[in-house]
């Protein structure tokens, strides 16, 4: 099970993968593969060259598994 680490993630706004790994302790390609899977909610293009998470739907996304388990 996934849990978060010391650093704790913005409830509204947009979270950076890398960040989004970080605080849940997996490496970054964890979250892409979490993605393609459909396992994770996708991330938003905010740029041309940038992408980020809505931290909303991330811990939408936390609370489902937490319910789970």
């Amino acid at each position: 099970m996934t849990t978060l680490q010391d650093t704790s993630l913005p409830t509204s706004g947009y979270i950076r993968r890398f960040r989004l790994a970080q605080a849940l302790g997996v490496h970054v390609a964890t979250i892409d593969r979490w993605v393609r899977d459909k396992r994770l909610p996708s991330p938003v293009k905010l740029g041309e060259k940038s992408t980020a998470f809505d931290a909303a739907e991330v811990n939408r996304w936390l609370a489902e598994r937490r319910e789970v388990a």
